[in-house]
Order: C-alpha cells, then sequence, then structure tokens
C-alpha cells in the first residue's frame, strides 16, 4: 500500500511539472504574439509568482509573467502578463518610449 501511495504521489508531481512547463511555453508564445502586435521587440519572459486575484466577476488562480521588452532597441521595460490555466487573463503594457 505504500509503495502505491509513493507512486502516485510521484506521478502527481511529475504531472504538475509537465503542466507547468506547457504554462511557460504557452506564456511565452503569447508574449511573442503580443509583441509582434505592438511592433515591439521581445527580450525575455518569466514566471513570477502565484496568486488569487478576482477575475470576470470570479476568484480565480493566475499565474503572472514578467515580459521584459523594448520599444527603441536600447531602452528595457517590463510588462505583466497574467494567465489562468492556459488562457491569457490580462497583458498589462506599461508606457514607453518608441
Amino acid at each position: 500500500m505504500g509503495s502505491v501511495l509513493l507512486l502516485l504521489v510521484l506521478t502527481g508531481i511529475c504531472y504538475g511539472f509537465w503542466l507547468q512547463r506547457k504554462q511557460d511555453e504557452r506564456a511565452s508564445l503569447l508574449a511573442k504574439q503580443l509583441c509582434q502586435q505592438q511592433e515591439l521587440q521581445l527580450l525575455d519572459c518569466a514566471r513570477q509568482k502565484y496568486c488569487f486575484k478576482k477575475h470576470n466577476g470570479s476568484l480565480r488562480f493566475l499565474t503572472s509573467y514578467q515580459v521584459d521588452f523594448s520599444g527603441d532597441g536600447e531602452s528595457r521595460y517590463q510588462a505583466e502578463l497574467l494567465l489562468s490555466g492556459m488562457r491569457l487573463a490580462a497583458f498589462q503594457l506599461p508606457a514607453y518610449r518608441v
């Protein structure tokens, strides 16, 4: 019984890691697409934190990503990308120099 429980726990951890990697890849793809739409240069996209926030009237578990970009090729700015599961919840782009 103990070995079955250990196997289930290990499988759950591996599955959680796999889902997180999949979400990280999705965030990078979304950041790239959003920067292309705004004609910005994507520099970096990294997971920042997990949080519970109210989104569209309900409490959601969101993953926050920090997206570094450049508008002129010299400056570096930070935007925030929020994912709810694999869906884009919000993209907060600060003012930047063109």
